[in-house]
């Protein structure tokens, strides 16, 4: 079952971006370039995610298998 938070492909009111970066490692950054970081896992990337907005539906985005994320991007 996947975490109602959690929308694929992006939605229009998300805060926050969760995908992997060209090394393989999981990157979870928020749309403004504020905050962010890299994380084990996705799990650990998401809970970061969901954390920093407060929980708000719709707040996470899961980029595309073939999107490479930065933090500095």
């Amino acid at each position: 079952m996947q975490n109602s938070l959690i929308t694929e492909p992006p939605s229009a009111n998300h805060r926050f971006v969760v995908g992997r970066d060209g090394d393989g490692r999981w990157i979870a950054r928020d749309e403004l370039g504020l905050t962010g970081g890299v994380f084990a896992d996705r799990a650990s990337a998401i809970h970061f995610a969901e954390t920093e907005s407060d929980h708000r539906a719709g707040c996470v985005s899961v980029a595309p298998d073939d999107a490479r994320l930065s933090l500095f991007n």
